[in-house]
């Protein structure tokens, strides 16, 4: 089974480079228009489920790239962004010294007051990985998945998907706007065939490294 995970079109909040978290922000003109072009990149694949967070962004990304294809989008609370608390909607500039340690230093991140810990985004995102993904790929093996998600969901997807510790919690490219990652998954074997892949964009080469201050 192949499974495609893609982070969401760019939003207002992206380009002003602010903390999305839990917030439930929508996709900008700008995110809409280049979600359409991975929406037409993708025409052909042949996708036979679609799962999303429930956040507008990304259920609103699925629906793009949906297109006219007869399959519903499941919502799963467990695929929603990582909540940063009293760093919602601030600016990198205006984020906590605890904040940054998010990006720096997994292993060291401390949640400021109202934000979720690492390791309750790892437990969350590899239990939708233990009763959804690995039962489908066994049950279906022929299927096609979409999953529409966020920048530090879908690395913590990766880490369960590739046994990855903590301290690799960043390991690999980094998803810009639409920017997906691809993966095999036959039972409890489960491996990255590619990493950055920017449908929206011509050739849909392989993704430049971003800061990771953009993810969200």
């Amino acid at each position: 089974m192949k499974v495609y995970v893609m982070r969401h079109g760019t939003t207002d909040w992206n380009e002003a480079r602010r903390l999305q978290g839990n917030s439930n922000t929508s996709l900008n003109q700008k995110g809409i228009a280049i979600t359409k072009r991975a929406s037409e990149a993708m025409k052909d694949i042949p996708f036979t489920h679609i799962y999303s967070s429930p956040l507008g962004r990304a259920y609103e990304t699925a629906e793009i790239i949906r297109r006219d294809r007869d399959i519903p989008i499941i919502k799963d609370d467990r695929l929603t962004e990582v909540g940063f608390g009293i760093d919602e909607g601030v600016t990198i500039e205006e984020r906590t010294p605890g904040c940054k340690v998010f990006f720096e230093d997994p292993p060291s991140y401390v949640p400021a007051e109202g934000a979720e810990s690492f390791e309750s985004l790892i437990a969350r995102t590899g239990d939708f990985i233990k009763s959804v993904i690995i039962p489908l790929s066994v049950k279906e093996p022929d299927a096609t998945v979409f999953i529409s998600g966020h920048g530090a969901m879908n690395k913590a997807l990766a880490l369960n998907f590739l046994k990855r510790d903590l301290k690799d919690f960043w390991a690999g490219a980094w998803q810009t706007n639409c920017s997906t990652a691809i993966y095999s998954v036959n039972g409890e074997d489960i491996k990255l065939l590619k990493d950055g892949v920017r449908f929206a964009e011509s050739g849909a080469g392989k993704g430049a490294p971003s800061p990771k201050q953009d993810l969200f």
